[in-house]
């Protein structure tokens, strides 16, 4: 039987985190948590963030643990060994790669508009098939397009934090129409912004060294990241007025115009293609690499046919037909806000089940060989899988209170 290829050193590792997380938040989900929170969108970047890095630390030392393509699967089943448990988080984190990558065709639709009068549905599908046929061709053409569209992405966000800089005094980041409730509430909708942490471990098998790439790849991938979200967040509302924002398909080109002319939003607007079409790409790749990692005979959680991988593109082609066609229907559902909301959802119980796997292993599989240990422990316990737990579950609440 075929095996992945392993291309990915720790460059090629942070810049697929980098260019997940930035594609999926920033460019797709700016405006509609502007619109809740106002101002102190900046406040609810770093209460994402936070949430975050609790749940990040947990996956950076489980990936250390087991370095496969299965990733959130294979940690939940070491840890609790029944298969109704291991299976759910399986299912969770596949619908949440193609809810997620549905949401970003969307926003990738948006962008175009602002050029071309196109219907965003039928875009956003035929998007997903384009990527679907890169990401079956092999994982040296798909890294190359990512770094490619990654580096032109940052230059996007740079340009926005460049030309808003001398108006930063302008923001009254403490401003919160909705009160703590839209902080939050934004906050949950930022969470989506870091989906990609959670998918940069289904890469473990074609990331070389992957105990010690991987788990350094996620924490500076939510580093790197984090400082762009709020130097960003805090440009947008400088400039442009969040109820503006709040009503924009396209947030970013807004900025930009308002900052740098009709030029600015061409630019911002032109980038923001590159930026989601990298995101769906790199969704396609990582969640397709986690079905091919369930479906593998010792599991028997999906066919063992899905497991197969191409003899000479040396990738899962069936896994990745599959998860292209799935994330179709959720193209439908038409509104972004509701497509992040249900990808959130689905991402936040499969962290709960991530943190609880890696405190039962502590206890219950301590001799194991760790590449890295998260910070901050009493005895064997992780205080940050603890807060990452107990945080991940507070937004399930809320979102379910709020709905």
């Amino acid at each position: 039987m075929p095996e992945l290829r392993r291309e990915l050193g720790l460059l090629e590792a942070i810049v697929y985190g980098v260019g997940l997380i930035l594609g999926a938040g920033i460019y797709a989900i700016l405006g509609e948590a502007t619109g809740v929170t106002g101002d102190s969108i900046v406040v609810s970047f770093l209460l994402a963030a936070l949430i975050a890095s609790l749940t990040g630390l947990s996956y950076a030392e489980l990936a250390s643990l087991f370095p496969k393509a299965e990733g959130d699967y294979i940690y939940v089943r070491e840890a609790f060994n029944r298969d109704i448990v291991s299976d759910v988080t399986a299912l969770g984190r596949l619908s949440m790669g193609v809810i997620s990558t549905a949401a970003v065709a969307l926003a990738f639709s948006g962008y175009l508009s602002a050029f071309v009068d196109v219907p965003p549905v039928p875009v956003a599908v035929l998007l997903v098939l384009a990527m679907t046929v890169v990401n079956f061709w092999g994982i040296e053409l798909s890294t190359k397009i990512n770094i490619l569209f990654t580096a032109i992405e940052v230059a996007g966000l740079v340009i926005i934090i460049w030309i808003a800089s001398g108006s930063w005094g302008n923001a009254e980041v403490l401003h919160a129409p909705n009160g703590a409730v839209g902080v939050i509430h934004a906050g949950f909708l930022i969470f989506f912004a870091y989906l990609g942490f959670g998918s940069i471990v289904n890469l473990s098998e074609e990331t070389e060294d992957a105990t010690v790439t991987i788990p350094r790849a996620i924490i500076l991938s939510i580093g790197i990241t984090t400082v762009l979200y709020v130097l960003v967040g805090l440009s947008s509302v400088a400039l442009v007025d969040w109820r503006v924002l709040g009503r924009s398909a396209s947030p970013l080109a807004e900025v930009a115009r308002v900052g740098w002319g009709p030029l600015g939003s061409t630019v911002l607007g032109a980038i923001a293609l590159f930026s989601t079409t990298n995101t769906v790409l790199i969704l396609q790749i990582s969640t397709s690499r986690l079905f091919y990692g369930v479906s593998k005979s010792e599991y028997n959680v999906f066919p063992a046919v899905f497991s197969r991988v191409h003899p000479s593109r040396q990738t899962p082609h069936y896994a990745v037909v599959v998860i292209g066609f799935a994330t179709l229907p959720f193209i439908f559902l038409g509104d972004i806000g509701v497509v992040a909301g249900l990808a959130n959802l689905m991402l936040l119980v499969v962290f709960v089940l991530v943190n609880a796997a890696l405190l039962k292993l502590r206890y219950s599989r301590p001799e194991l060989e760790r590449g890295f240990r998260t910070p901050l422990n009493v005895g064997q316990l992780s205080v940050t899988a603890v807060a990452g737990l107990l945080s991940s579950l507070g937004l399930i609440a809320f979102y379910i209170l709020s709905w």
